[in-house]
């Protein structure tokens, strides 16, 4: 079995034993992406929305990385501490998924950070 480890320094980067993606043959897996500047190394304020803006920037530039994009994405996880927030996020995901829309799960979720109010992996097809 051959896996290759994607990594961009245009996307944050986790001190967590985690890669950022893991490419598997035609498929590739982004790991949960929280809502860090990667030129900052700032977690981003002003709520859910900026917050999934961010997360969804992270997620574009590691599967830049991957040889994928957005529009190869097959499956989405959100978790949200807040699902009152969940109109909100899902304004953002409709600006960066297209139809057809990916298969998509959607919970609440206690983060290691209370200040993260978001967290996004998927799993994308390359081309």
């Amino acid at each position: 079995m051959s896996l290759e480890e994607i990594e961009t320094s245009e996307a944050y980067a986790s001190s967590a034993p985690l890669s950022q993606a893991i490419r598997h043959g035609d498929t590739v897996y982004v790991s949960g992406n929280v809502p860090v500047d990667p030129e900052t190394g700032e977690l981003v304020e002003g709520g859910v929305g900026p917050q999934t803006r961010q997360v969804f920037e992270n997620v574009e530039a590691i599967l830049d990385a991957a040889d994928s994009s957005m529009e190869n994405v097959v499956r989405a996880g959100v978790f949200m501490t807040d699902m009152d927030a969940f109109g909100e996020m899902n304004a953002v995901y409709e600006e960066f998924m297209t139809e057809p829309y990916p298969a998509r799960t959607a919970v609440r979720a206690e983060m290691a950070n209370p200040d993260i109010l978001v967290e996004i992996d998927v799993v994308a097809a390359v081309e």
